[in-house]
């Protein structure tokens, strides 16, 4: 297959990541502590091996990502294929990604391409890493393991007649694999279930169908927390379920918080705490925190906006001995019709003991309908925003999708309020194309999969 590796030089001096966190915040403890709970799978092993950073989904890493954001140094982009997926960062800086059309992709922190495998399926998913393997599936039904270096196969296996289209997580540990089980049909997306394979040799231990105890509702964009015992998941409805590992029972299912609920996003574990966000019959939204030993809601905290996305829960910076939830509101940008629109949305982080917001901001409003870059023949369908990554330091890495927009932010006179105009809270770069997974860190490096063209920052 022809590609077009579009090598852009940056411009001005190599710059040193911006100044650290005050010295009121080092040394700050946290509620999550970043400790060995929010980190399962060691960091040192590779910087960004799953969506969300971490078997917990936190979106927290230890790496120090560039800030202020300059040009990417390069991108990758090739007529006709979009990437819906979030990408892989291993201990080398190698990137790895899946795409729409089903081709795997791996590639070098200088933009090289590494291998290319040609699956012959559509919309491979976001893979995971892991002990030098790559797990991911596609629309065929088929669970891939692929060896990293190569791109070689490992193993596979037919799982069912198909596999969703949405922006799912193939999530991996040291003893078994996750993935959805069916599949819900392009006008619904998701699946009505969960299966947990053997990681050794992609064997089914067992299925567990969401749509059999919670009528109506669904998995969509999966992506869950993960721990030797067990797994948390949620639905469409809102509702959140921890699952035993060994065969699947339920430990708890927590049902949502009122009817009419629904969300396209997922959850975030840390210290004992289940985060979750979601949307409601009016347009408005809200973000709830859960007891992961018991279920128990513990606060629910309303929002003007509908949230769609999975919070990314860590400190941030400007806000010592505070740790926050992240999430952005807003409802997906839609179709590319060519008629005037006006989209808006807002990132907000809040304390995680009780939802109280630490900071707000918001971008300039979008004036279309559908994302940056997306049209009829190649469609680019990703949230409102995507999930947040944050960095070592506090910075806040988001994508306004429907702007197709990178967006860096620190909320540095600690005010509660993050300002567009000053260069000391907010950097963005332009990449004209919505980005429908969180960015992926790594030290000195970010790297965005925009629908038409996934871009490596670089500092």
């Amino acid at each position: 297959m022809a590609w077009r590796l579009a090598a852009i030089a940056l411009l001005g001096p190599k710059s040193l990541v911006a100044e650290a966190l005050d010295e009121s915040c080092a040394g700050a403890t946290n509620l999550v502590q970043l400790g060995s709970t929010l980190q399962r799978r060691d960091l040192a092993s590779y910087w960004y091996p799953s969506r969300g950073v971490d078997d917990n989904r936190s979106g927290w890493s230890s790496a120090e990502g560039p800030f202020p954001l300059k040009p990417p140094k390069w991108q990758f982009e090739v007529a006709h294929i979009n990437f819906h997926q979030t990408p892989c960062i291993d201990d080398q800086l190698n990137v790895y990604t899946g795409s729409d059309q089903g081709m795997i992709f791996s590639f070098t922190k200088a933009g090289w391409k590494r291998w290319e495998v040609a699956t012959g399926a559509s919309n491979c998913q976001n893979p995971t890493i892991l002990e030098g393997v790559l797990y991911t599936s596609c629309a065929n039904g088929v669970v891939l393991a692929l060896t990293m270096d190569e791109g070689k196969e490992v193993w596979s296996r037919k799982l069912t007649d198909s596999l969703p289209t949405d922006t799912y997580t193939v999530s991996a540990t040291a003893s078994y694999v996750v993935v959805p089980y069916g599949d819900m049909g392009h006008m619904t997306g998701g699946a009505n279930g969960l299966a947990l394979l053997e990681r050794a040799s992609g064997d089914v231990r067992w299925t567990y169908n969401i749509s059999a105890h919670s009528p109506g509702a669904h998995t969509i964009n999966m992506a869950p927390c993960l721990f030797e015992d067990s797994i948390v998941t949620s639905d469409t409805s809102g509702g959140i379920y921890r699952l035993s590992v060994e065969d699947g029972s339920e430990l708890w299912r927590s049902p949502p918080e009122n009817a009419g609920t629904f969300t396209l996003g997922g959850v975030a574990c840390g210290e004992g705490l289940v985060f979750n966000g979601f949307s409601k019959e009016d347009g408005s939204g809200g973000l709830q925190a859960l007891n992961l030993s018991s279920g128990e809601r513990l606060w629910a905290k309303s929002f003007p906006q509908e949230i769609h996305n999975a919070p990314a829960v860590g400190r941030v910076y400007g806000h010592p001995g505070r740790t926050a939830a992240i999430v952005g509101q807003g409802g997906p940008p839609g179709a590319p019709l060519p008629i005037p629109d006006l989209l808006k949305g807002t990132v907000v982080a809040v304390d995680v003991t009780d939802g109280e917001t630490l900071w707000t901001f918001e971008p300039p409003p979008w004036h279309h309908h559908g994302a940056a870059g997306s049209t009829f023949l190649q469609p680019c369908m990703p949230d409102l925003f995507s999930g947040a990554t944050i960095d070592g330091r506090g910075t806040v890495y988001i994508n306004w999708s429907a702007g197709g927009i990178t967006y860096a932010l620190r909320d540095a006179n600690g005010d509660g309020r993050i300002d567009e105009r000053d260069p000391a809270e907010v950097s963005a770069f332009d990449l004209g194309s919505g980005a429908t997974g969180p960015p992926a860190i790594a030290p000195g490096m970010l790297f965005v999969n925009a629908c038409r063209r996934p871009s490596a920052f670089l500092a």
